[in-house]
């Protein structure tokens, strides 16, 4: 059999069907399979504590021993074994990322497989050959119970799914379905690597409960009602199209001798924080910006006892900000290629250049620029951000307009905030942190922001409509209000 695959392991769970796959990839000359080799409680079948030589010691010291015997004693066959989501992670992080390693992923409808363990555990019947000597049960559904295990199993599926993709690799997909299916088998050989087609499966094991739900669970009607409460199609999840942004600790601000550390959302975000950090230097010390990685890491080593913290803004201020600053003004500040794609591709009506460069709201009124028109512009720029978010739009994702979540999920690979503060509490929340690190206490300038229209002006129910939809992950994450 010519096979660019030195073994195979069927991912699964108990009660999914994962005997009944054993019994027939057997029937073929050119597999063999060797149970569950990683099972807490045994290596590979009931009461068997050693296999190819390899006793469950020897195992849990090194795993990858267990693989390589059993690789190296089976030379007539394509070797395989069962893996769950309670066995060695050590084996399914290797197995996920060797592509000498074939994979076969089993799934079955959680809540029947959730049930049929409850059966099981109740009749201690875990496989059935005889249906004579079947027992029958019924079970009482428990909803934080299977809740519980759906988490677990959301958690393996993903895992696996996300360290194919990152590798490059791909599974044969197998359902509960298919495990009577002749057909699939055979394919799954050609998968496998072989030519050899069965011409009927096994018989030796049967479905031990073959009835429908309502036959095999006491609170039916309580079940499906709570069952409906979840979320099984992942509608509620808010998809995240935004990719995780860079560390950028070239953006922070630290204390070389004061022990603050300030993550801004963007680079020179809040000047009057970074005053509040110098105040706090002892002598001429200057900042700490602009630091590599290694920078940063000197200088957390030589702080051990520290705040870092970062600042929330409500994602609606945010985006008018970054609309104000990057888009509407045409100064030292302005992005003139993305600005030209928002007048000629999305509609939006700005002033001249001339006069936005320091906006005057007399002037800009007197030019037929007036509130409402600045609304309009200000409506149109949040829709292109929708589409910018997701990779939809030629533009960059500009940090001064990407989520906070991202930005934040980026810092954290770096170093993780002690303290994520709320803008609109920023005052109370730095003297808090002062009192904790025993600095005095220093007034945190405050100014206003200059605009010629402020938010206040031009706020709409749609702009905060429009800003659940834009910065959704944020809004789930940090628990913001609508903007008022």
């Amino acid at each position: 059999m010519a096979s660019n695959f030195k073994y195979f392991v069927l991912l699964g769970n108990m009660r999914t069907g994962s005997n009944l796959f054993e019994q027939n990839i057997q029937l073929f000359e050119s597999f063999s399979s060797h149970g569950e080799l990683f099972n807490p409680h045994f290596i590979g079948f009931l009461n068997q504590h050693e296999a190819f030589g390899v006793t469950m010691q020897d195992r849990e010291i090194k795993p990858q021993r267990l693989l390589n015997r059993m690789t190296s004693k089976e030379k007539d066959t394509l070797p395989g074994f069962r893996l769950f989501s309670d066995h060695d992670p050590r084996v399914l992080e290797h197995c996920l990322n060797d592509p000498e390693c074939a994979k076969i992923v089993l799934t079955r409808n959680p809540l029947d497989s959730f049930v049929s363990h409850a059966i099981a555990k109740a009749t201690d019947q875990w496989k059935l050959t005889d249906v004579s000597k079947r027992k029958k049960a019924k079970v009482v559904f428990d909803f934080l119970e299977f809740k519980a295990y759906l988490t677990r199993l959301q958690a393996f599926l993903g895992e696996i799914k996300f360290t194919l993709q990152k590798n490059g690799q791909t599974a044969f997909p197998l359902a509960f379905d298919d495990l009577n299916n002749l057909d699939v088998y055979n394919g799954l050989a050609k998968f496998l690597g072989s030519e050899e087609e069965l011409k009927q499966l096994g018989d030796k094991i049967v479905r031990q409960n073959p009835e429908g739900l309502r036959e095999k669970v006491e609170n039916y009607d309580e079940m499906i009602e709570q069952v409906k409460m979840l979320d099984l199609l992942g509608s509620d999840v808010v998809p995240v199209m935004e990719p995780v942004r860079n560390p950028g600790s070239k953006n922070f601000v630290a204390g070389s001798n004061a022990p603050l550390l300030f993550l801004p959302m963007q680079k020179g975000d809040f000047p009057e924080i970074e005053s509040w950090v110098r105040a706090h230097q002892s002598g001429d010390a200057q900042l700490s910006k602009g630091m590599n990685q290694k920078q940063l890491n000197e200088w957390l080593s030589a702080h051990p006892a520290r705040k870092s913290f970062t600042v929330l803004r409500h994602p609606l201020e945010r985006a008018y900000g970054a609309f104000y600053k990057h888009i509407f003004c045409s100064g030292d500040d302005l992005f003139p290629w993305i600005r030209t794609a928002l007048e000629n591709n999305y509609g939006m009506e700005l002033p001249s250049v001339t006069v936005t460069e320091e906006p005057n709201r007399t002037v800009l009124e007197n030019s037929g620029y007036g509130a409402k028109e600045h609304q309009r512009a200000f409506l149109i720029f949040l829709g292109f951000l929708k589409g910018n978010l997701q990779g939809q739009t030629r533009a960059r994702v500009d940090q001064s307009w990407a989520s906070q979540n991202s930005i934040l999920q980026g810092y954290c690979r770096l170093v993780f905030p002690d303290v994520i503060i709320r803008h609109d509490s920023l005052a109370a929340e730095l003297k808090r942190v002062e009192d904790d690190m025993g600095l005095s206490n220093v007034p945190l300038d405050t100014a206003e922001d200059g605009h010629c229209y402020t938010l206040k002006d031009i706020y709409t129910q749609q702009m905060n409509d429009l800003s659940r939809d834009v910065y959704a992950r944020d809004y789930v994450m940090y628990g913001f209000e609508n903007w008022r």
